[in-house]
Protein backbone atom coordinates (compact mmCIF):
# COMPACT_ATOMS: atom_id res chain seq x y z
CA UNK A 1 0.00 0.00 0.00
CA UNK A 2 1.60 3.42 -1.04
CA UNK A 3 2.44 5.91 1.32
CA UNK A 4 -0.46 8.46 2.80
CA UNK A 5 0.13 12.04 1.11
CA UNK A 6 0.85 14.64 2.94
CA UNK A 7 -0.35 18.28 1.60
CA UNK A 8 1.41 21.74 2.81
CA UNK A 9 -1.08 23.55 5.15
CA UNK A 10 -0.90 26.33 2.50
CA UNK A 11 -2.53 24.42 -0.26
CA UNK A 12 -5.22 23.10 2.05
CA UNK A 13 -6.03 26.91 2.97
CA UNK A 14 -5.79 28.17 -0.59
CA UNK A 15 -8.59 25.77 -1.53
CA UNK A 16 -10.41 27.08 1.83
CA UNK A 17 -10.61 30.63 0.55
CA UNK A 18 -11.40 29.56 -3.36
CA UNK A 19 -7.95 30.41 -4.53
CA UNK A 20 -6.65 27.28 -6.06
CA UNK A 21 -7.19 27.99 -10.02
CA UNK A 22 -5.29 31.66 -9.19
CA UNK A 23 -2.34 30.68 -6.92
CA UNK A 24 -1.96 26.59 -8.12
CA UNK A 25 -1.15 25.02 -11.00
CA UNK A 26 -3.34 22.77 -12.52
CA UNK A 27 -0.70 19.96 -12.80
CA UNK A 28 -1.23 19.94 -9.30
CA UNK A 29 -4.81 20.79 -8.56
CA UNK A 30 -5.59 17.89 -11.39
CA UNK A 31 -3.91 15.44 -9.00
CA UNK A 32 -5.40 16.02 -5.81
CA UNK A 33 -9.17 13.90 -5.57
CA UNK A 34 -12.26 16.01 -5.75
CA UNK A 35 -13.23 14.35 -2.26
CA UNK A 36 -10.05 15.49 -0.72
CA UNK A 37 -10.20 18.95 -2.17
CA UNK A 38 -14.26 18.95 -1.16
CA UNK A 39 -13.04 17.92 2.74
CA UNK A 40 -10.67 21.26 2.89
CA UNK A 41 -13.09 23.37 1.72
CA UNK A 42 -16.04 22.08 4.13
CA UNK A 43 -13.34 21.32 6.87
CA UNK A 44 -11.14 23.90 6.77
CA UNK A 45 -13.39 26.75 8.24
CA UNK A 46 -11.52 29.99 9.37
CA UNK A 47 -13.59 29.76 12.32
CA UNK A 48 -12.02 27.01 13.62
CA UNK A 49 -8.78 28.55 14.51
CA UNK A 50 -7.59 31.56 16.57
CA UNK A 51 -8.10 34.77 14.67
CA UNK A 52 -11.13 33.25 12.70
CA UNK A 53 -13.10 36.22 13.65
CA UNK A 54 -10.86 38.38 10.86
CA UNK A 55 -11.93 36.06 8.03
CA UNK A 56 -14.82 38.08 7.36
CA UNK A 57 -12.22 40.98 6.36
CA UNK A 58 -9.92 38.81 4.51
CA UNK A 59 -13.39 37.33 2.50
CA UNK A 60 -14.46 41.37 1.47
CA UNK A 61 -10.93 42.01 -0.28
CA UNK A 62 -11.36 38.73 -1.92
CA UNK A 63 -12.57 39.63 -5.38
CA UNK A 64 -10.03 42.11 -5.83
CA UNK A 65 -7.03 39.83 -4.91
CA UNK A 66 -8.93 37.35 -7.39
CA UNK A 67 -8.63 40.13 -10.10
CA UNK A 68 -5.12 41.51 -9.04
CA UNK A 69 -4.09 37.51 -9.72
CA UNK A 70 -5.89 36.23 -12.79
CA UNK A 71 -3.09 35.71 -15.43
CA UNK A 72 -5.35 37.97 -17.84
CA UNK A 73 -3.13 40.90 -15.94
CA UNK A 74 0.15 39.80 -15.85
CA UNK A 75 1.49 42.46 -17.05
CA UNK A 76 0.05 45.38 -15.28
CA UNK A 77 0.71 43.24 -12.15
CA UNK A 78 4.21 42.36 -12.48
CA UNK A 79 4.57 46.46 -13.12
CA UNK A 80 2.44 47.16 -9.55
CA UNK A 81 4.45 44.78 -7.67
CA UNK A 82 7.94 46.22 -9.21
CA UNK A 83 6.35 50.12 -8.88
CA UNK A 84 5.47 48.99 -5.21
CA UNK A 85 8.59 47.72 -4.49
CA UNK A 86 9.85 50.64 -5.23
CA UNK A 87 7.90 52.69 -3.57
CA UNK A 88 8.42 50.88 0.00
CA UNK A 89 11.67 51.19 -0.92
CA UNK A 90 11.30 55.12 -0.92
CA UNK A 91 9.69 55.39 1.94
CA UNK A 92 12.32 53.37 3.99
CA UNK A 93 14.97 54.96 2.93
CA UNK A 94 13.49 58.82 3.23
CA UNK A 95 10.63 58.43 5.82
CA UNK A 96 6.69 58.32 4.67
CA UNK A 97 6.43 61.62 5.92
CA UNK A 98 8.86 63.43 4.44
CA UNK A 99 7.99 61.46 0.85
CA UNK A 100 4.15 62.98 1.34
CA UNK A 101 5.53 66.38 2.54
CA UNK A 102 7.32 66.26 -0.99
CA UNK A 103 3.97 65.21 -2.86
CA UNK A 104 1.90 68.10 -0.80
CA UNK A 105 4.83 70.61 -1.93
CA UNK A 106 4.89 69.39 -6.11
CA UNK A 107 1.17 68.68 -6.06
CA UNK A 108 1.22 70.31 -9.04
CA UNK A 109 3.45 67.87 -10.69
CA UNK A 110 1.05 64.99 -9.22
CA UNK A 111 -2.23 66.19 -10.63
CA UNK A 112 -0.81 66.52 -14.03
CA UNK A 113 0.59 63.33 -13.81
CA UNK A 114 -2.68 61.70 -13.14
CA UNK A 115 -4.79 63.93 -15.04
CA UNK A 116 -2.73 62.92 -18.42
CA UNK A 117 -2.43 59.04 -17.80
CA UNK A 118 -2.68 57.34 -21.12
CA UNK A 119 -5.80 55.96 -21.73
CA UNK A 120 -4.03 51.94 -21.63
CA UNK A 121 -2.36 52.73 -18.41
CA UNK A 122 -3.57 49.57 -16.11
CA UNK A 123 -4.52 51.35 -12.83
CA UNK A 124 -7.14 53.30 -11.88
CA UNK A 125 -6.76 56.47 -10.93
CA UNK A 126 -8.19 56.10 -7.70
CA UNK A 127 -5.78 52.86 -6.71
CA UNK A 128 -3.19 55.96 -7.48
CA UNK A 129 -4.23 57.80 -5.00
CA UNK A 130 -4.82 55.00 -2.56
CA UNK A 131 -0.86 54.28 -3.49
CA UNK A 132 0.43 57.84 -3.36
CA UNK A 133 -1.95 58.01 0.33
CA UNK A 134 -3.85 61.20 -1.40
CA UNK A 135 -7.34 61.05 0.05
CA UNK A 136 -10.13 61.60 -2.89
CA UNK A 137 -11.53 65.01 -1.16
CA UNK A 138 -7.57 66.05 -0.92
CA UNK A 139 -7.23 65.45 -4.78
CA UNK A 140 -10.24 67.33 -6.14
CA UNK A 141 -9.15 70.43 -3.98
CA UNK A 142 -5.84 69.99 -6.01
CA UNK A 143 -7.90 69.47 -9.09
CA UNK A 144 -9.59 73.01 -8.34
CA UNK A 145 -6.09 74.63 -7.74
CA UNK A 146 -4.78 73.03 -10.61
CA UNK A 147 -7.60 74.43 -12.99
CA UNK A 148 -6.71 77.47 -11.68
CA UNK A 149 -3.37 77.51 -11.85
CA UNK A 150 -1.31 80.91 -12.36
CA UNK A 151 2.44 81.09 -12.76
CA UNK A 152 2.37 84.75 -12.04
CA UNK A 153 0.82 83.89 -8.44
CA UNK A 154 3.45 82.78 -5.72
CA UNK A 155 0.25 81.26 -4.83
CA UNK A 156 0.38 79.67 -8.36
CA UNK A 157 -3.65 80.48 -8.31
CA UNK A 158 -5.55 82.70 -10.05
CA UNK A 159 -5.71 86.50 -8.31
CA UNK A 160 -9.42 86.38 -9.43
CA UNK A 161 -10.54 83.13 -8.04
CA UNK A 162 -8.24 83.63 -5.23
CA UNK A 163 -8.76 87.34 -3.98
CA UNK A 164 -7.53 87.00 -0.80
CA UNK A 165 -3.89 86.00 -1.88
CA UNK A 166 -1.28 88.28 -1.55
CA UNK A 167 -1.39 91.01 -4.19
CA UNK A 168 1.45 91.39 -6.52
CA UNK A 169 1.86 95.14 -4.75
CA UNK A 170 2.25 93.24 -1.79
CA UNK A 171 5.11 90.84 -2.62
CA UNK A 172 6.76 94.24 -4.06
CA UNK A 173 6.09 95.96 -0.65
CA UNK A 174 8.13 92.28 1.42
CA UNK A 175 10.75 92.67 -1.46
CA UNK A 176 11.39 95.97 -0.34
CA UNK A 177 11.50 95.74 3.57
CA UNK A 178 13.66 92.50 3.07
CA UNK A 179 16.61 94.19 1.17
CA UNK A 180 16.56 97.71 2.68
CA UNK A 181 20.21 97.93 4.30
CA UNK A 182 18.73 99.27 7.72
CA UNK A 183 17.38 95.66 8.29
CA UNK A 184 20.79 93.84 6.85
CA UNK A 185 21.18 92.47 10.34
CA UNK A 186 17.50 91.86 11.35
CA UNK A 187 15.55 88.42 11.09
CA UNK A 188 12.48 88.13 9.03
CA UNK A 189 10.26 88.00 11.93
CA UNK A 190 11.97 91.49 12.75
CA UNK A 191 11.52 92.94 9.36
CA UNK A 192 7.59 91.21 9.33
CA UNK A 193 6.77 93.48 11.90
CA UNK A 194 7.97 96.81 11.16
CA UNK A 195 6.20 96.23 7.63
CA UNK A 196 3.30 96.12 9.81
CA UNK A 197 3.78 98.40 12.51
CA UNK A 198 4.25 100.58 9.76
CA UNK A 199 1.26 100.01 7.91
CA UNK A 200 2.20 98.44 4.52
CA UNK A 201 1.22 95.24 4.73
CA UNK A 202 -1.84 92.88 6.00
CA UNK A 203 -0.45 89.14 6.58
CA UNK A 204 0.35 87.20 9.27
CA UNK A 205 4.20 86.48 10.42
CA UNK A 206 3.66 82.65 8.95
CA UNK A 207 2.79 84.02 5.04
CA UNK A 208 5.63 86.69 5.36
CA UNK A 209 8.25 83.95 5.99
CA UNK A 210 6.11 81.61 3.64
CA UNK A 211 6.53 83.59 1.07
CA UNK A 212 10.16 85.12 2.00
CA UNK A 213 11.07 81.44 1.47
CA UNK A 214 9.11 81.26 -1.77
CA UNK A 215 11.27 84.33 -3.33
CA UNK A 216 14.98 82.88 -1.53
CA UNK A 217 15.03 85.54 1.07
CA UNK A 218 15.08 82.61 3.74
CA UNK A 219 15.75 79.04 3.94
CA UNK A 220 13.26 76.43 5.58
CA UNK A 221 13.48 76.48 9.29
CA UNK A 222 14.97 73.63 11.35
CA UNK A 223 12.65 71.97 13.90
CA UNK A 224 12.42 73.38 17.35
CA UNK A 225 14.66 71.73 19.90
CA UNK A 226 12.49 71.03 22.57
CA UNK A 227 13.60 73.05 25.52
CA UNK A 228 14.20 71.90 29.10
CA UNK A 229 11.78 72.96 31.29
CA UNK A 230 13.21 75.66 33.58
CA UNK A 231 10.57 77.90 34.61
CA UNK A 232 10.32 81.68 33.39
CA UNK A 233 9.60 85.18 34.82
CA UNK A 234 7.39 87.72 33.55
CA UNK A 235 6.46 90.90 35.52
CA UNK A 236 4.51 93.97 34.63
CA UNK A 237 6.44 96.91 34.62
CA UNK A 238 9.83 98.05 33.86
CA UNK A 239 12.98 98.22 35.97
CA UNK A 240 11.26 95.50 38.06
CA UNK A 241 13.85 92.93 37.56
CA UNK A 242 17.32 92.98 35.44
CA UNK A 243 19.50 90.16 34.50
CA UNK A 244 22.85 90.58 34.37
CA UNK A 245 25.54 89.03 32.47
CA UNK A 246 29.07 89.07 30.91
CA UNK A 247 29.77 87.57 27.09
CA UNK A 248 33.17 87.18 25.12
CA UNK A 249 34.03 87.68 21.76
CA UNK A 250 37.16 87.19 20.43
CA UNK A 251 38.13 89.95 17.05
CA UNK A 252 39.70 88.66 13.74
CA UNK A 253 43.30 90.47 14.80
CA UNK A 254 43.39 87.57 17.87
CA UNK A 255 42.11 90.12 20.77
CA UNK A 256 39.67 88.59 23.37
CA UNK A 257 37.33 91.01 24.58
CA UNK A 258 34.20 90.96 27.17
CA UNK A 259 31.01 92.45 26.95
CA UNK A 260 29.05 93.07 29.79
CA UNK A 261 25.08 93.88 29.43
CA UNK A 262 22.04 94.60 31.75
CA UNK A 263 18.89 93.92 30.23
CA UNK A 264 15.49 94.56 31.37
CA UNK A 265 13.10 91.74 31.93
CA UNK A 266 9.80 93.17 30.97
CA UNK A 267 10.99 95.39 28.08
CA UNK A 268 14.12 93.26 27.05
CA UNK A 269 16.07 96.62 26.77
CA UNK A 270 19.41 96.73 26.96
CA UNK A 271 20.08 99.60 29.96
CA UNK A 272 23.74 99.57 30.01
CA UNK A 273 26.49 98.37 28.30
CA UNK A 274 30.20 98.26 28.71
CA UNK A 275 33.08 96.63 26.47
CA UNK A 276 36.57 96.24 27.87
CA UNK A 277 39.57 93.55 27.65
CA UNK A 278 39.30 92.67 31.12
CA UNK A 279 36.72 90.36 33.11
CA UNK A 280 36.95 91.79 36.27
CA UNK A 281 34.29 92.84 39.35
CA UNK A 282 35.10 96.66 38.96
CA UNK A 283 33.92 96.78 35.26
CA UNK A 284 31.23 94.85 36.18
CA UNK A 285 29.84 97.22 39.42
CA UNK A 286 30.60 100.25 36.84
CA UNK A 287 28.23 98.72 34.54
CA UNK A 288 25.69 98.23 37.19
CA UNK A 289 25.96 101.91 38.27
CA UNK A 290 25.46 103.01 34.93
CA UNK A 291 22.09 100.91 34.63
CA UNK A 292 21.51 102.26 38.08
CA UNK A 293 22.09 106.17 36.90
CA UNK A 294 20.09 106.33 33.77
CA UNK A 295 16.96 104.40 35.07
CA UNK A 296 16.50 105.65 38.76
CA UNK A 297 16.06 109.23 40.41
CA UNK A 298 18.73 108.03 43.27
CA UNK A 299 17.07 110.70 45.50
CA UNK A 300 13.78 108.85 45.48
CA UNK A 301 13.49 106.44 48.64
CA UNK A 302 12.12 102.82 48.75
CA UNK A 303 12.77 101.77 45.08
CA UNK A 304 13.27 98.07 44.82
CA UNK A 305 14.70 96.13 42.35
CA UNK A 306 15.60 92.40 40.97
CA UNK A 307 19.00 91.54 40.19
CA UNK A 308 19.30 87.90 38.37
CA UNK A 309 23.14 86.83 37.46
CA UNK A 310 25.07 83.83 36.89
CA UNK A 311 27.27 81.40 39.01
CA UNK A 312 30.19 83.36 37.94
CA UNK A 313 32.50 85.07 40.05
CA UNK A 314 32.36 88.36 38.68
CA UNK A 315 28.96 88.46 39.73
CA UNK A 316 29.30 86.85 42.87
CA UNK A 317 32.61 88.61 44.96
CA UNK A 318 32.92 91.35 47.54
CA UNK A 319 32.85 94.71 45.15
CA UNK A 320 29.54 93.53 43.30
CA UNK A 321 27.84 93.07 47.50
CA UNK A 322 29.37 96.03 48.74
CA UNK A 323 27.99 98.46 45.81
CA UNK A 324 24.41 96.55 46.77
CA UNK A 325 24.84 97.25 50.71
CA UNK A 326 25.75 100.80 49.88
CA UNK A 327 23.34 101.37 46.58
CA UNK A 328 20.38 104.17 47.22
CA UNK A 329 18.00 101.32 45.11
CA UNK A 330 17.14 98.15 47.45
CA UNK A 331 18.76 95.75 45.05
CA UNK A 332 18.10 91.73 45.89
CA UNK A 333 20.12 89.70 43.80
CA UNK A 334 19.42 86.04 42.83
CA UNK A 335 21.38 83.51 41.37
CA UNK A 336 19.73 82.04 38.35
CA UNK A 337 18.87 77.90 38.46
CA UNK A 338 19.94 78.38 42.45
CA UNK A 339 18.13 80.92 44.38
CA UNK A 340 15.31 80.89 41.85
CA UNK A 341 14.21 78.05 39.24
CA UNK A 342 14.73 79.92 36.17
CA UNK A 343 17.67 80.59 33.80
CA UNK A 344 19.47 83.90 33.16
CA UNK A 345 18.44 83.49 29.15
CA UNK A 346 16.76 86.57 28.96
CA UNK A 347 20.19 88.16 29.20
CA UNK A 348 21.92 86.04 26.73
CA UNK A 349 19.14 86.44 24.26
CA UNK A 350 20.75 89.73 22.69
CA UNK A 351 24.49 88.26 23.09
CA UNK A 352 23.17 85.77 20.33
CA UNK A 353 21.13 88.34 18.38
CA UNK A 354 24.49 90.06 18.35
CA UNK A 355 27.21 87.64 17.26
CA UNK A 356 24.49 85.51 14.90
CA UNK A 357 23.27 88.44 13.15
CA UNK A 358 25.87 91.06 13.54
CA UNK A 359 29.03 90.51 14.35
CA UNK A 360 28.91 87.00 11.77
CA UNK A 361 28.57 89.22 8.61
CA UNK A 362 31.54 91.66 9.10
CA UNK A 363 34.87 91.90 10.27
CA UNK A 364 35.22 92.68 13.69
CA UNK A 365 38.82 94.30 15.34
CA UNK A 366 39.82 95.26 18.19
CA UNK A 367 39.77 98.85 16.78
CA UNK A 368 36.51 98.71 15.34
CA UNK A 369 34.74 96.47 18.27
CA UNK A 370 33.20 98.94 20.52
CA UNK A 371 31.91 100.96 17.86
CA UNK A 372 30.48 97.69 16.41
CA UNK A 373 28.69 97.12 20.08
CA UNK A 374 27.27 100.47 20.40
CA UNK A 375 25.88 100.22 16.98
CA UNK A 376 24.51 97.06 17.65
CA UNK A 377 22.88 97.95 20.86
CA UNK A 378 21.42 101.38 19.37
CA UNK A 379 19.84 99.38 16.64
CA UNK A 380 18.63 96.70 18.88
CA UNK A 381 17.12 98.76 21.37
CA UNK A 382 15.19 101.58 19.22
CA UNK A 383 15.10 100.36 15.88
CA UNK A 384 14.46 96.25 15.34
CA UNK A 385 11.01 95.15 16.58
CA UNK A 386 11.57 92.63 19.62
CA UNK A 387 10.41 88.93 19.15
CA UNK A 388 8.47 89.10 22.20
CA UNK A 389 6.93 92.56 21.69
CA UNK A 390 6.05 92.16 17.80
CA UNK A 391 5.74 95.17 16.14
CA UNK A 392 7.46 97.16 19.10
CA UNK A 393 10.73 97.54 20.01
CA UNK A 394 11.85 97.41 23.49
CA UNK A 395 12.90 101.27 24.12
CA UNK A 396 9.04 101.68 23.14
CA UNK A 397 7.80 99.29 25.48
CA UNK A 398 10.18 100.87 28.21
CA UNK A 399 9.13 104.06 27.84
CA UNK A 400 5.61 103.03 27.36
CA UNK A 401 4.15 99.74 28.92
CA UNK A 402 0.43 100.45 27.52
CA UNK A 403 1.62 100.33 23.88
CA UNK A 404 1.69 96.70 24.16
CA UNK A 405 -2.37 96.62 24.33
CA UNK A 406 -2.31 98.51 21.15
CA UNK A 407 -1.81 97.08 17.56
CA UNK A 408 -0.93 98.68 14.75
CA UNK A 409 -3.98 100.34 12.21
CA UNK A 410 -3.90 98.59 9.58
CA UNK A 411 -5.92 101.06 7.33
CA UNK A 412 -7.62 99.69 3.86
CA UNK A 413 -4.86 97.16 3.44
CA UNK A 414 -7.04 94.05 2.69
CA UNK A 415 -9.14 96.59 0.96
CA UNK A 416 -6.13 97.52 -1.22
CA UNK A 417 -5.97 93.35 -1.88
CA UNK A 418 -9.21 92.66 -3.03
CA UNK A 419 -9.63 95.05 -5.09
CA UNK A 420 -6.10 94.42 -6.42
CA UNK A 421 -6.79 91.12 -7.11
CA UNK A 422 -10.53 91.45 -8.96
CA UNK A 423 -8.68 93.79 -10.91
CA UNK A 424 -6.03 91.68 -12.37
CA UNK A 425 -6.05 91.54 -15.95
CA UNK A 426 -3.31 88.41 -17.40
CA UNK A 427 -3.91 89.81 -20.89
CA UNK A 428 -2.48 93.31 -19.44
CA UNK A 429 0.34 91.70 -17.91
CA UNK A 430 1.31 89.83 -20.63
CA UNK A 431 1.37 92.87 -22.89
CA UNK A 432 3.56 94.77 -20.61
CA UNK A 433 5.75 91.82 -20.62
Amino acid sequence: MGKYKKYHSDVKTTYALGLQKELLPNKLTDKIPNSTTSYWKENERPERYIGGEFASNIQSNLNDTKVFLDPRVSLGKDVFIQVARFYITILSLIGKQRVFASIVQNKNIIVQLLENLHPNFPFDRKLLLLFLNISPRQYSMWLGIHANACDKSLANTCFKKRPNQIALFEIEILKDYMTMKAHEFWSIGAIWGKAVKDGAVYMSSATWYKYSKKLGYSLARKPKKKSKKRGSLDVDRPNHTWHMDVSHFKTLDNVKFYIYTVVDNFSRKIVSHTVSKKLSAEIRVQSLRQAINNEFDVKIKDQQLDLIVDGGSENNNNTVAEFIRNCEVSIKKKIALKDVTFSNSIVEGPYKIMKSYYFRKKEIYASTIHKEVDFFVDDYNYKKPCHKHKYFTPNEVHLKPDILESKPILTNCNKARLDANRNYCCKLVMEAI
